[in-house]
């Protein structure tokens, strides 16, 4: 793995998933809009209620009490139904972004996994011992090559650097 790319295959692994991950709300919105197409029947009710309530706004209380009571109530009714319809659909949004947000980190410890898996023997990279002198072992674990840089370490390095670079852009 030394003398190949993998450590760029590693770093561009890692640089998108984080890049995902900051992307993660507008995705998981967009999927939830995508799934959702309820917009409309919430649109024509606050149509209807509107209209309702000028046409209340039009009748007078006094002359017409019996009129204006039903009005007000069909009113009160049709809006106790929008706010249900409401919640349900913002529970429904929710669960979305939920499953959206569990399925990335899913697909992102996946990933990381067989990385690990893939590249458990061999180092990433292989510099002079003196460069990491007191915590060599430590570096190249998994491999134990001396000099060698472990996946695994090569992975919290990547991903430190990485959420470091998009810091700003958060």
């Amino acid at each position: 793995m030394a003398e190949s790319c993998a450590w760029l295959l590693v770093l561009g692994s890692v640089l998108l998933c984080s890049l995902f991950k900051m992307l993660l709300p507008t995705l998981s919105s967009l999927v939830a809009k995508l799934l959702q197409k309820d917009g409309e029947t919430e649109l024509q009710m606050r149509y209807e209620i509107g209209n309702m309530k000028q046409e209340l706004a039009t009748i007078s209380m006094m002359d017409e009490f019996a009129r204006y009571a039903r009005l007000e109530r069909k009113i009160n009714k049709m809006t106790d139904k929008l706010k249900t319809h409401v919640k349900t659909r913002t529970a429904q949004l929710a669960k979305i972004k939920w499953v959206v947000n569990i399925v990335f980190y899913i697909v992102q410890a996946v990933l990381m996994i067989s990385l690990i898996l893939k590249y458990y023997s061999e180092p990433v990279a292989v510099l002079p011992r003196k460069w990491m002198a007191p915590l060599e072992r430590m570096v190249a674990f998994p491999t134990g090559v001396e000099g060698g840089v472990g996946i695994t370490c090569w992975l919290l390095v990547c991903n430190k650097v990485v959420a470091v670079a998009l810091q700003p852009f958060t």
